[in-house]
């Protein structure tokens, strides 16, 4: 038994978090750090929220009889996964097929998952107390910018959020409201504590799973593990993991265009106006967005790939990257990528213009 600093990564939480169990389970002193990499590009919001989901987890650590430590720094190298990659639902243990050995595309994944019966790996609990630090640490409370954000950082808020989504029975309307461009409560919104591991996947499975027998199973609920799947799909595509778009400056012509949301059709500049002006967009805006960029602008998908990997609030990078190289026809779509008439679009889900009025700028 002795002293262990334990990175933290994208496991910003108590509760289900085997790193933190691991931890107090073998050694005397304990150090919980995040790096905080300063060469990463990141938008304000996205910083915003991150430091305020840090602020949050340093309290519920001191609370426990321990700390978080705020490096300014990269990463050690081999922590970098834990960095980059939010835990998933399904352990590798749990799953029907090694992950070497896992389909390429996303249907066959799923089948061969729900045909296993293993809908998600049982989450374990939050630890009441820790290993007390290393003697001598100092650990300075974490500053939080006064910046707007679309909701607060946080294991205790994403908590909150989930907990009244379930209790005025959402997930019931989920599949049918998730597109809808205008509206707090059209989609979960769990992306947001979902990314940086404020929340469990695990955690929300095992609740969905509680709540379905409370109320029943339906399609709302169903296609809200449906998506959480997809999370475990794209975190499983190694050949996907470790691009962040390349080298693309800021002073890129192409960059200051989405910056200053200047891409020409007035349903994707509004999509890039609320992306600005909060760190957020729904997902039928995401996908809008991305065919515009990479099959009407031919532009690559690295670049809008870069830009979103930086203004993302709910930034994951096996997700963002999965998704713009599906709408790309790479890796994970058997048929040649994704192009969304954007102006069919327009019609399907925003007829009378609210959406792009309401972002619609000066």
């Amino acid at each position: 038994m002795h002293d262990v600093t334990v990175h933290l990564g994208r496991y910003l939480r108590l509760d289900d978090n085997p790193l933190l169990v691991a931890a107090t389970e073998t050694h005397d002193r304990l150090l919980p750090v995040f790096a905080l990499d300063p060469a990463v590009r990141r938008g304000v919001h996205q910083e915003a929220f991150l430091l305020a989901s840090l602020a949050d987890l340093q309290q519920a650590l001191r609370a426990r009889g321990s700390d978080l430590l705020l490096l300014r720094e990269a990463p050690p190298a081999d922590m970098r996964d834990r960095y980059e990659c939010p835990m998933r639902m399904i352990a590798d243990a749990d799953l029907p097929f090694s992950p070497s050995a896992m389909p390429r595309t996303y249907t066959p994944f799923r089948q061969r998952v729900e045909a296993a019966g293993t809908r998600f790996t049982a989450p374990v609990p939050c630890p009441e107390r820790l290993p007390p630090l290393p003697e001598g640490t100092a650990c300075p409370t974490i500053d939080v910018p006064a910046v707007p954000l679309i909701a607060p950082g946080g294991a205790s808020a994403g908590l909150a959020h989930w907990r009244q989504y379930r209790d005025r029975r959402l997930p019931d309307t989920y599949k049918q409201t998730r597109n809808d461009l205008l509206g707090w409560d059209a989609s979960s919104k769990l992306s947001l504590w979902l990314a940086w591991g404020c929340l469990s996947p695990r955690r929300i499975a095992l609740d969905l799973a509680e709540y379905e027998q409370a109320y029943g199973a339906n399609e709302g609920t169903y296609w809200l593990w449906f998506e959480l799947l997809w999370r475990d799909f794209f975190a499983l595509r190694a050949d996907q993991r470790g691009e962040d778009g390349g080298g693309i400056d800021a002073d890129d012509p192409r960059w200051q265009d989405l910056a200053a949301a200047r891409l020409g059709h007035p349903l994707v500049d509004a999509g890039l106006r609320e992306l600005n002006a909060t760190g957020f967009l729904g997902n039928r805006m995401r996908q809008i967005v991305a065919s515009s960029l990479i099959h009407e602008r031919g532009w690559p998908w690295a670049i809008g790939a870069a830009y979103f990997a930086a203004q993302l609030i709910d930034h994951d990078p096996a997700s963002n990257i999965g998704n713009w190289r599906y709408i790309a026809g790479q890796g994970a779509d058997p048929r040649g990528g994704r192009h969304f008439n954007v102006e069919k679009q327009r019609e399907m889900y925003d007829p009378a213009n609210a959406y792009a009025r309401h972002w619609g700028g000066d």
